[in-house]
């Protein structure tokens, strides 16, 4: 606000300086000439006063439109070539306006095709309760996870910020829609891991409870039935104890192939 004053502010008191003390000085040094020569002076006086106002004004003016134009060039240069799909669309017609580069790279249309376009053309079929044409605000807003569609037919995920903006006197929208297909696969990754992490705890955790449960009680038959056998003092004894162990052996060995199975489907959903 200061800036914009400085120069008519500037300019008024030069003019009030000029006004208030150039005639004075014309007619203190040019006294001994006639009215109609100091006269001449005076208009010669306010001539040179118009001619340098003009030239100042013309110097600054070209520098303000210099200005303009390297912070308009700055900011198309930024809209070109910001490396996520922009675009600015009418927001009562919802017809593009203008892409920039990452758009036409992204969705695989020309830039006049585009611009011939509405925003509805670059989404699935299907009305979406969310696009509503006329639709004004006055603030950024994050629109959300919205489904898109490329020229080939790929739809895709893409976040969407939108920001009101006037465009060739238009009330417009400002765009960015950003990817989420890497994003979206490196979490598909992530909860693929965690499934696996949580299916090979609970394994684990199945075969420490075999371990001290299932494993236990044939292992402590058969030592027991080792001692019973070392103390049998008949062959019909022997045999019903070596009997007992032979079937307490097998449920060990059952228990170890249940677990070594399930050690060795760990093993295969890791390698995966």
């Amino acid at each position: 606000m200061l800036t914009s004053l400085r120069i008519p502010v500037s300019f008024l008191v030069i003019g009030i300086l000029w006004a208030l003390f150039s005639n004075p000085i014309i007619t203190f040094f040019y006294r001994h000439l006639a009215p109609a020569q100091q006269d001449s002076y005076r208009s010669l006086n306010d001539l040179i006063f118009v001619l340098i106002i003009s030239y100042v004004l013309y110097v600054k003016i070209k520098n303000q439109q210099r200005k303009l134009a390297k912070s308009e060039e700055e900011y198309r240069q930024l809209f070109e070539s910001n490396p996520n799909p922009l675009w600015i669309y009418n927001e009562k017609s919802l017809r593009f306006v203008k892409v920039n580069n990452a758009a036409l790279e992204k969705y695989g249309y020309t830039r006049r095709k585009f611009l011939k376009m509405t925003i509805d053309k670059v989404r699935p079929a299907g009305n979406d309760p969310r696009l509503k044409a006329d639709e004004q605000h006055d603030k950024l807003r994050q629109e959300g996870i919205w489904k898109h569609i490329k020229s080939n037919g790929e739809i895709f995920d893409v976040s969407i910020i939108t920001y009101p903006v006037l465009f060739n006197g238009m009330q417009c929208d400002l765009v960015m829609a950003t990817d989420l297909t890497e994003l979206m696969e490196k979490e598909r990754k992530l909860e693929i891991a965690y499934q696996k992490i949580k299916t090979s705890n609970e394994v684990l955790l199945q075969i420490a409870w075999s371990n001290s449960h299932e494993l236990r009680k044939p292992l402590c038959s058969i030592i027991s039935l080792i001692d019973f056998l070392k103390e049998a003092t008949s062959n019909q004894e022997r045999k019903e104890y070596l009997q007992l162990l032979e079937k307490s052996s097998c449920e060990l060995d059952q228990v170890l192939k249940h677990n070594n199975e399930r050690v060795d489907e760990i093993e295969m959903q890791e390698a995966i």
